[in-house]
Formats: structure tokens, sequence, C-alpha cells
């Protein structure tokens, strides 16, 4: 049953902007509207703006209102993120060639070295998309502007087209009536905090085309604040525009009692907001209960204990593990499964970086299955340079039976003695690797093992814990290698059965769960470090951590194996102190 506030927005002829605070039933309006509207025949594109999201936004979706999967068959509910609905537009007027994250990825890698940035991957990955989110272009002036038409040359050089790109051309399409806009009626978009300029703009036109929005909104916990997402502005923009009306849903039926206090602290001190009166219904008991461990393996084996305890006394008892960023999501999931458990993961793959790159190409060499670009990670992760490894690429070095050939490397004149010796040193351990294997002296697994430790001190220490962890997923990999590993890179979709979620913060919309862990909440990870060339962003680190927090409709447990806490405990710690009577 919706309560009254919600019935307003469910039943209002035009279209509408929902904000409320988490918990309030937002997702679910949508959701009963959308079956609400397809049961009256009528055409419904229900979104949001994220990949992984959209997945939960569709199971949501599926578990309340079944019916729902009938109509996506019969084309009266379209489910799909921005850009997906937005492509499907332009692949009726053309071929689309849509560049992945992990093609957007890898040319950001080499951009970052030919450029000359000095941040990270994820800093140019923040960069490019704040950028070109804009209504208006970056100023030639601006120190970023090579690096942005560096990429954007690299992705016409591939004929390609990004998510950004993707939106751009729908709305020129849509103005210059070459390209139709969605074939629906309504457009139900959730987390509408998260948009970016070029985002709001595409649904303005659609409004502007005669078709409905519903449109769900919580400026307290936009997650890609960093990539251009408005946030609070979001929310200022629509109410701007002509014809959309403004619903409140001031309830959280999620929040326990006991713990709102301590999502208010937290929400309060954020810079820029919307002033809401916020209440509960909730009648849930709730504890805010914080571990420090040694080490990370007490952590892990505490994390488990504690899901299995939670799933013995009620299987269905759901369980979120949120973490800061995404190897520490793919380091938690790792780790219970090696437990035993078996929990949805929203991570994103460790196999797109290259180190772990670099270790699954180690045991491609091992197993004669490696290519070319196997090959040249192999021998540039025993410290050989990119330079001297392609050169022999181009004189005839192919990973064809390179080691039942004996590790041949074409000679080049000039080499100089620390190269020579790298070389070397490469070549004896492949071939000292390969007659172990063939002598059967050593399973596979021995084998590889002591290849990485080879090539450990040749990567640098602050890529250490990704090459072990992508070590040991691959060392516990069931089944023969030979036949597995073609399948490791495959992502899968989570298992949205599973009663454990283990997700990276910002891959946690609409969700909601039982019991809410937050491990690794250390000082050096809760907020984020400040990044070398964007620097630090206090409110939204507090953004992530309050849509951490308020995810839990029962008990929130923080763990940490570091020295110092979050800082963010000692808010919540001083917002659930008992009030001294007077």
């Amino acid at each position: 049953m919706l309560t009254a506030a919600q019935m307003l927005p469910l039943n209002h002829p035009a279209s509408a902007l929902v904000v409320g605070p988490p918990g309030s039933g937002k997702t679910l309006l949508l959701v009963h509207k959308a079956a609400q509207l397809t049961a009256k025949g009528q055409t419904v594109a229900l979104s949001t703006f994220a990949f992984r999201g959209l997945e939960f936004l569709r199971h949501f979706a599926q578990g309340h209102y079944p019916q729902l999967t009938a109509h996506v068959a019969t084309g009266l509910l379209k489910a799909g993120t921005v850009v997906e609905l937005a492509q499907a537009q332009l692949a009726t007027t053309g071929t689309v060639n849509f560049a992945s994250n992990n093609q957007v990825r890898e040319i950001l890698r080499s951009l970052i070295l030919t450029q000359g940035f000095t941040g990270t991957l994820p800093e140019a990955e923040h960069i490019i998309r704040n950028a070109k989110g804009r209504a208006k272009k970056m100023p030639e002036n601006d120190k970023h502007y090579p690096l942005l038409t560096a990429y954007q040359a690299k992705l016409e050089e591939f004929g390609l087209l990004d998510r950004y790109d993707i939106i751009r051309k729908h709305i020129l399409g849509m103005k210059n009536a070459t390209v139709p806009p969605l074939q629906v009626k309504h457009i139900l978009l959730d987390n509408l905090e998260d948009a970016n300029e070029i985002q709001l703009i595409w649904l303005q036109i659609h409004q502007n085309q005669g078709i409905q929005l519903t449109l769900a909104a919580n400026d307290d916990t936009t997650a890609y604040a960093r990539d251009g997402a408005l946030g609070p502005l979001a929310i200022n923009q629509v109410e701007d525009w002509p014809d959309i009306t403004r619903f409140n849903l001031p309830t959280s039926f999620r929040t326990p009692p006991a713990l709102a206090p301590a999502l208010g602290k937290i929400a309060r001190q954020l810079r820029t907001r919307h002033p809401k009166a916020e209440e509960t219904t909730s009648t849930t008991p709730a504890t805010l209960q914080v571990e420090n461990f040694p080490n990370p393996a007490a952590e892990h084996a505490f994390l488990a204990t504690t899901c299995s305890q939670l799933l013995g006394q009620n299987p269905n008892h759901s369980i979120g593990i949120i973490t800061r960023n995404d190897f520490s999501a793919a380091l938690i999931t790792h780790a219970l499964r090696k437990k035993g458990l078996n929990p949805a993961s929203f991570a994103r793959l460790i196999w797109e970086d290259p180190t772990p790159q670099l270790m699954l190409a180690l045991l491609y060499v091992l197993l004669n299955q490696a290519n070319n670009a196997h090959l040249q990670l192999a021998l540039l992760g025993f410290g050989i340079p990119a330079a001297t490894v392609n050169e022999w690429l181009n004189t005839g070095l192919t990973a064809e039976d390179w080691l039942p050939r004996g590790c041949p490397l074409p000679p080049i004149a000039g080499l100089s003695p620390t190269i020579q010796s790298a070389a070397q040193r490469a070549k004896q351990s492949f071939s000292g690797a390969y007659q172990l294997w063939q002598a059967k002296a050593l399973g596979p697994r021995e084998i590889f093992k002591s290849l990485v430790a080879e090539a450990l001190p040749n990567i640098p220490e602050a890529d250490h814990p990704q090459a072990l962890l992508a070590t040991d997923m691959l060392l516990t990999l069931s089944g023969k290698l030979t036949e597995i590993l073609p399948r490791v890179m495959i992502e899968t979709m989570p298992n949205m059965q599973s009663p454990i979620t283990v997700a990276p913060v910002r891959e946690t919309r609409n969700m909601q769960f039982n019991t809410t862990i937050m491990p690794y909440a250390g000082a050096n990870l809760w907020p984020h470090p400040p990044y070398t060339v964007l620097g630090p962003d206090a409110d939204h680190e507090r953004r992530l951590f309050l849509l951490a927090i308020s995810r839990t409709a029962g008990n929130l447990i923080l763990t940490h194996h570091t020295p110092q806490p979050t800082p963010y405990l000692a808010e919540l710690k001083q917002a659930l102190k008992p009030t001294p009577r007077k």
C-alpha cells in the first residue's frame, strides 16, 4: 500500500519531481507507476544512469510487480540506462559503435603516458566525464584541454562513441528531427541527483516533445559528483522547468529510529543540500557496532562469521557489505567465496587493470596459450622496457609455442647491460618454469606462484595488493586451468538472489539491507585520500558515506584494521549519545 504522500505524484496527470530521503519509497513509487501505466496500455521507459543500478532496479521491479516482465516483452515497458535508451534510438538511423568502459580506460591509459598527465587513471576518467557531461565545451585554455582533445581524437580514430557522445548525438538528432525521441508516453527516472548537464537537456527535450516525466531524487546522496553529477543543482534546475510539479516524501520507512540522529548529523554537515523535514516510521531496533582488527585476514574472518550467523538465524536476512572502492569490494568478495559464501558482487572486474592483466598474462604464457599481447605484458613484468619488447615483436618475436621453442628473443644490437640482464632472467624463469611443468615436478599453480614471485619486485609496491589478489584468484580457480582461463575475463551479472551483496558505495543506489556492514572503514579510505591532480572533495566524500550508512534498515556495523577509524565515526557516536536529563 502506498501512502497518501506517495499517491499524490502517482496520480498526478502531468510531469512530476519527487524528492525524498533514503527509504521514503521513491523507487517503489516509480515501479508502481510503471505497473499502473503499462496496465492501461501506455508505453513507459523506466531508467536510471548506472548500469548495475539498472540491474537492481529491474530486479526490484520484477520482485514487486512480476507482470512487468510481460510488458517488456510486448514493448510497453522499456528498461534501460539513459545511455542505452538513447543508443537504441540512434541505432534506428544507423550503426552505433559504443565505446565500452574497458575501451575508454585503455585509451586513457595510453594517453596518460603520451600526454604527460601526472594524475591517476580514475582522475583522468573524472576529468573526461566532467568535461563531456557539460553543456558547454571545455575552454581551450583549460589545463586539461589537451587530454580531452587527444581522447576525443582517439575515439574518432577507432570510430567509437562514448556515453556522452551518444547523448549529445541523440540531442542533436531530436533537435533537427533526424533521430526520434523515445517512443514512449512516460519516462520514469530514478536518481535524478546523479544527472549531469547534457542528461538534463536530454530529459527536457523529451518533456518538450510531450512525454511526461516522473523524476525521483535525493540530493543528499549524489554518487557521481566527481563525474559532473549536479546533485542539488539538478533539483533546482528541474523545479524551474514549466509544467513540472514537485512532491516531497518526508518520511523514511527504512531508517531505524535509533540510527536516525546519526544519519541526520552526517547530512546536516553537507555544504550544499535542500533543507528538509525528515521523520522515520520504522520500529526496527538497531545498533551501531564498531570492530577493530589486527589485520585484513581477521577482518575477513569476522565478515564471514557474521554473515553465516545472520543467515543461520534467518536465511532471508539481507546483508549489504559496502566498500569505498571497487578493489576493496573485489578483495572482500574473493575472501568470502574462499569461506564458502557466494555473495552478489557489484565490483568492477579487476582484470580491467594493468597489474591483474599482467598476472593473467604470466599464466597464459606458462600454459602455452598466450597471444602476443600476453607475451608482451609478461616480458614487461620482468622489468624489460616497452621499447625493447616492441622491437622484439617487430623483428619476429611471437607467442606461438614460445616456451616449447626455448623462449627465443631476437637479437638487438646495443642493448644495455641492465636490459640484457633482465631479458636473460625472464628467459631463464620461463624456460625453467616450462621444464618443471613438462617434467611434472610441480603443478601449474605452484609454478605460477614462483613466476609471480620473480615478477613482483619489478611491480610498483603500491600495485602489490592488486597483484596478490589477482594471483590468489587465479590459484583458487576450480577445474582445469587450460579450459577455464578463457572465461575469467567474461563479466557475469551479480547473483541477485544471493542474500549477501558486496558493492562499492556508488553501486548501492536504491539498495536496502537488514544489516549493513562497512569494512575497511579506516581513516585511509573514508574519506578517500585526496587526488594528486583534482585534490580533495569533502562534500562528495560525505555524501558517499551518507549513501552507505543510509542503506540499512537495521544494524550498522563498521569494521577496520587500521589504527584510526574513519573520522565520520566520531560524528555518528556524538549523535547517538543519550541526551542528559535536566
